[in-house]
């Protein structure tokens, strides 16, 4: 989810930061492992972009192997952007249960009235066809998106009136034309869920899929205040740390803290079809560069085969989510320096 947010005016401190930035870390040594050869299949794939810590699982019928690197069961991260596919099972389950329906309106949900957003159906935003910018083209993004880069701080940390704001004054490009991520729209579309429930967006995911899925260590902290002592902090692609990302209202769109073995809960569950809301992966829509979306999923074919995935990013994090739902197969990775995951994730995928 990090990716563009210098697009609102703070391309500037990118050359500011790089120019001072430390090395890389180079990525730490086998720490737990249930499989060698997953390690030793792993190791030089990850090793071909900045990584420090990682955890990596390959699920297939026979079960679950994983090898840790510089990290354990335990480890915590930010999965940022995976997020959206939660926020995009509560709406089908929210569907379902008959509280919203593909085309209602943001407007009916939340109190942006007179302004472009209140006409865009929650299905726009659940496809990214809402014609919202990525992120909002305002003041208070772009003062944030410079914090980040000059000083790896939190550049979300807004509240929902602010959240409504952004909205209230972003433009709609291209809508129902093209498929356009944004984690804008993604966040209206998690507060508007959660209007709709007459709930907090929080306690609708906790109760209709972190507990359900038995995800014990997947949380939601929203401010600075949230997190415990000795929280776990990432680096980025230069190797600078970064300060945790609890993303207050945008945290439908990238705010979950997790673990690899709970990553892995929640993927078995989304090939098995049992994940609340697994019809959010099937593809509806084609994308730029011949792939097709889901609800927030992208799926896409190589040699012969379909995978479904989604990655996610924040300022010290990454992982991925890659799978072969024809075979029962998938790959999670999680680590705590941001690189190309979705690439690695696939090739690693297909040397398994």
């Amino acid at each position: 989810m990090r990716r563009s947010i210098l697009m609102t005016a703070a391309a500037c401190a990118v050359a500011l930061v790089v120019g001072a930035a430390p090395t890389a870390a180079a990525l730490a040594p086998v720490t737990a492992v249930s499989d060698a050869s997953l390690a030793a299949a792993a190791r030089p794939i990850l090793e071909r972009a900045p990584h420090d810590q990682a955890g990596v699982a390959y699920i297939d019928s026979s079960g679950t192997r994983y090898a840790y690197f510089g990290a354990s069961e335990d480890s915590e991260y930010e999965i940022g952007s995976i997020t959206k596919t939660f926020t995009a099972g509560l709406f089908t389950e929210a569907i379902s249960r008959g509280e919203v329906r593909e085309d209602t309106r943001v407007g009916e949900l939340l109190p942006v009235a007179g302004t472009p957003v209140a006409d865009v159906m929650l299905i726009e935003l659940a496809s990214h066809k809402s014609g919202l910018p990525q992120f909002a083209l305002t003041p208070d993004m772009a003062a944030g998106g410079i914090a980040w880069q000059l000083e790896g701080k939190n550049p979300f940390t807004f509240d929902r009136e602010a959240l409504l704001n952004q909205a209230r004054w972003s433009p709609l490009v291209g809508r129902g034309l093209v498929v356009s991520y944004s984690t804008l729209g993604y966040a209206l579309l998690g507060q508007a869920l959660a209007a709709a429930a007459h709930t907090d967006y929080a306690t609708l995911l906790r109760e209709r899929m972190l507990e359900p899925l038995g995800l014990a260590h997947t949380w939601l902290p929203l401010t600075a205040a949230d997190l415990p002592p000795g929280v776990s902090a990432g680096f980025n692609a230069q190797g600078r740390p970064q300060d945790p990302w609890p993303i207050g209202a945008y945290a439908p769109a990238g705010g979950l803290r997790s673990t690899l073995p709970d990553m892995v809960r929640y993927t078995s569950a989304l090939l098995a079809g049992t994940a609340p809301g697994s019809s959010a992966m099937t593809p509806r829509w084609d994308k730029i560069g011949g792939t097709r979306g889901g609800m927030s999923w992208t799926v896409f074919e190589r040699d012969g085969v379909e995978y479904t995935t989604h990655a996610g990013g924040t300022g010290g994090f990454e992982g991925v989510i890659m799978m072969d739902r024809a075979r029962g197969r998938a790959v999670v990775i999680q680590t705590n320096q941001v690189a190309n995951i979705e690439k690695e994730g696939l090739d690693l995928l297909k040397a398994l």
